[in-house]
């Protein structure tokens, strides 16, 4: 019988100087989603980018896979080792702001600041990056954001997280530290993306595939001087899409968000009063002026949830501009669009609430009643937003007595992407145990509060019969997809040319294979 310690323990005693855990690792083998099929052996909490480097170095020399963890929001198996002798690499700890620099207009940030954070540090300033985060930007790093690709605030007329990024510094599974942007030139500063040909986008979207972010530099844009709020509610799906669409193309908003029904009225009435209330102090506090506030907050509380018994598909848009008339400008525009595709306008009281609230706490990865939820989405061009939902509403209307019979219903989740996409989610709920990344965000009391389900690995096999059915659909409407890491298939789609580009990619950045093996690469269902 050997005696020779296994890979990850050898890992460890040659990195006495970095922070690791070996212990109650459970939360790390789960995401929103997944169960790791082979849990990490250590969780190491680099201080800096050198120990990175030390990290990566002895990794490749012993053969260690390393995968690379933020906030641990995600739902596509993007953390989660698929091969066993694996470690992971929480890169929450590396949270400072290197530069802001308010002249040159960019911000440089190490990986393991929230979107939060950074929102905090820009406002007193007057600025903001053009996309400004994600739903979970209270624990969303922004490390993690970029590497899967992220979609929300901003999105609608800037389009993802990854197009408002001028440049990395990249530990590559080489062990070798990769500067893109300008700052990879001989005396200039990261306040320019592209000097030749770009390799930023390389390392955008990768999800850690080439290799580990230690610092961003994003984009600093104005912050808006006037907002508007539009809702309107649909009977047709398909043509709210249109309206989207056009909303997108012409550049109207910085936020155009729909939900199905059932969603918006749960949305709404599982906040109860307390959290009217909660959410009327927030507004107050965080609107320009006492007066507006006040407004704001009245809105909401007249009509909170009043509306939410009798609606169709609601879309929501917040609406910039350089000063409340032109916000009012382009709202009137968003207005007239919207009716033209049959909206009927509602108040605007969820757009009001995501944007004086935009990063609300994680307690709620499940429903009010305790089951899971599931996402799955796509952005297709405008011409194809409603064709797209209504093929996907037709798988699940195929096989509905199939999916009621396994207790999984479903909503929406519609958006506008920047002026030539859409976009289509998924919201998948069934009854089943919570994982521990849910339990992680939830308090003593809503833990206790929470409504014991069972195990239900049938019905988790019906899921990815769903999926896979789907995501097929999608495919033949050309759909792309954030969050990447195994669940999406992004090889498979890729021409010859482009495929054998990525694998000797890989093989540059990463000759030992260590670095998040199978992301990007592997189809995980």
């Amino acid at each position: 019988m050997s005696t020779t310690p296994a890979p990850v323990a050898r890992l460890i005693a040659s990195l006495s100087n970095v922070p690791v855990v070996t212990e109650d690792l459970a939360l790390y083998a789960t995401d929103v989603f997944y169960n790791a099929p082979h849990a990490p052996e250590a969780v190491f909490r680099p201080r800096d980018e050198d120990d990175v480097v030390k990290l990566v170095s002895a990794a490749r020399d012993l053969g260690v896979g390393l995968y690379v963890r933020g906030g641990g929001l995600s739902y596509s198996s993007g953390y989660l080792p698929n091969r066993p002798g694996c470690a992971l690499i929480d890169m929450s700890g590396l949270d400072a702001i290197i530069e802001l620099n308010a002249t040159d207009r960019y911000v440089t940030v190490q990986p393991g600041v929230t979107w939060s954070a950074l929102r905090e540090a820009l406002r007193p300033l007057g600025l903001t990056t053009p996309f400004w985060g994600t739903f979970s930007g209270r624990h969303a790093t922004i490390g993690a954001s970029v590497s899967q690709g992220a979609k929300f605030f901003g999105s609608a007329s800037r389009g993802s997280s990854a197009e408002s990024v001028i440049g990395m510094r990249v530990v590559t599974g080489a062990g070798e530290v990769v500067v893109t942007g300008s700052a990879g030139g001989e005396n200039t500063g990261p306040f320019f993306r592209n000097y030749g040909p770009d390799i930023t986008g390389i390392f955008l979207g990768d999800c850690g595939a080439f290799g580990i972010k230690t610092s961003i530099t994003l984009q600093l844009i104005p912050a808006s001087k006037g907002e508007a709020y539009v809702s309107f509610s649909f009977d047709d799906p398909a043509a709210q899409m249109g309206a989207m669409g056009q909303i997108g193309a012409e550049m109207l908003a910085t936020e155009c968000q729909g939900m199905d029904p059932f969603s918006a009225q749960s949305r709404m009435v599982s906040e109860g009063l307390i959290a009217d209330i909660k959410i009327a102090l927030e507004v107050v506090k965080g609107a320009s002026s006492l007066t507006a506030g006040v407004r704001d907050a009245t809105l909401i509380a007249l009509h909170g949830r009043r509306f939410a018994k009798k609606i169709g598909y609601l879309m929501n848009t917040v609406v910039e501009g350089g000063d409340q008339h032109d916000a009012d400008r382009r709202a009137r525009r968003v207005r007239a669009i919207a009716r033209d595709a049959g909206g009927r306008e509602i108040p605007a009281s969820i757009p009001r609430i995501m944007r004086n609230m935009p990063f609300p706490p994680m307690s709620g990865l499940l429903t009010p009643s305790g089951k899971r939820m599931a996402w799955l989405h796509t952005v297709v061009p405008n011409s194809s937003g409603g064709e797209c939902f209504n093929r996907t509403e037709a798988i699940f209307q195929r096989d509905a007595a199939d999916l009621k019979a396994h207790g999984i219903s479903h909503g929406y989740l519609l958006s506008t992407h920047g002026p030539s996409g859409v976009g289509v989610e998924t919201l998948i709920r069934w009854s089943d145990a919570p994982l521990p990344l849910h339990l992680s965000f939830m308090s003593e009391a809503q833990k206790a509060a929470l409504r014991q389900r069972p195990d239900n690995p049938k019905t988790r096999e019906r899921l990815k019969i769903l999926t896979k059915d789907i995501l097929a659909e999608w495919r033949q409407l050309g759909g792309v997809h954030m969050q990447i890491g195994r669940k999406y298939p992004f090889m498979e789609t890729r021409s010859p040319a482009v495929r054998t580009l990525f694998d000797a990619l890989k093989k540059q950045f990463d000759p030992s294979g260590i670095m998040s093996p199978g992301n990007l690469f592997t189809l995980d269902q």
